[in-house]
């Protein structure tokens, strides 16, 4: 009886490492695709534009009207762009990236849905 329950702790135990070590490496692996810029990164990316945020929320607003709610700086393929959110009177969240050189909209996309009403139902 002793060795039957000392093969069952030890299959346990190792199915609880394999299931451990798959979980830190998957981590491991899914998070090498999404590292965030290093700061040498940031500081070439932040120097070599020519608009500032403030110039990039102004032509953003221009194109959508709303509230912003944030503005980070990014790498769009080879273009450096800010990347404005804009909460709309819609309660909708557009995403608006503007070239952080010329300043021109690369474009915008809706994160999160505006507020629809459900048909037959009142508020």
């Amino acid at each position: 009886m002793t060795n039957k329950i000392f093969t069952i702790w030890r299959a346990i135990l190792v199915a609880g490492m394999v299931i451990g070590l798959a979980g830190i490496v998957g981590e491991m692996v899914w998070s090498a695709g999404n590292e965030k810029p290093k700061r040498v990164e940031v500081i070439a990316m932040a120097t070599s534009t020519k608009i500032t945020i403030e110039g990039a929320v102004e032509k953003a607003l221009e194109s959508i009207v709303g509230q912003v709610i944030g503005a980070e700086l990014e790498k769009r393929g080879e273009k450096t762009a800010w990347n404005v959110a804009i909460l709309t009177t819609e309660e909708a969240i557009i995403a608006v990236s503007v070239d952080a050189v010329s300043g021109s909209v690369l474009m915008s996309e809706e994160k999160v849905a505006r507020r629809r009403p459900i048909p037959g139902k009142t508020s």
